[in-house]
């Protein structure tokens, strides 16, 4: 992974829909057991902020939560 980008970015499908990718992981990014995926563009780039902020940092985050948007809550607990 290059140390100079994000770990977690958004990607545009062919369907104009879109995905949070891993760059890490090199795939789709998984949150609570659910593919990212098939997300409006800003709520795509708003959950990819969180999880950077979530995972970006190397120490473990014990409670997060933040309110997207569309009001929808979206919580990390370890």
């Amino acid at each position: 992974m290059n140390s100079s980008r994000p770990r977690y970015d958004v990607i545009c499908d062919p369907l104009d829909m879109w995905m949070v990718w891993d760059h890490q992981a090199e795939e789709p990014a998984c949150f609570g057991g659910q593919i990212l995926n098939g997300l409006t563009e800003g709520h795509a780039v708003e959950v990819a902020k969180i999880m950077n902020e979530i995972y970006g940092t190397g120490r473990p985050v014990h409670r997060a939560t933040s309110i997207l948007a569309d009001d929808t809550e979206l919580r990390y607990v370890s």
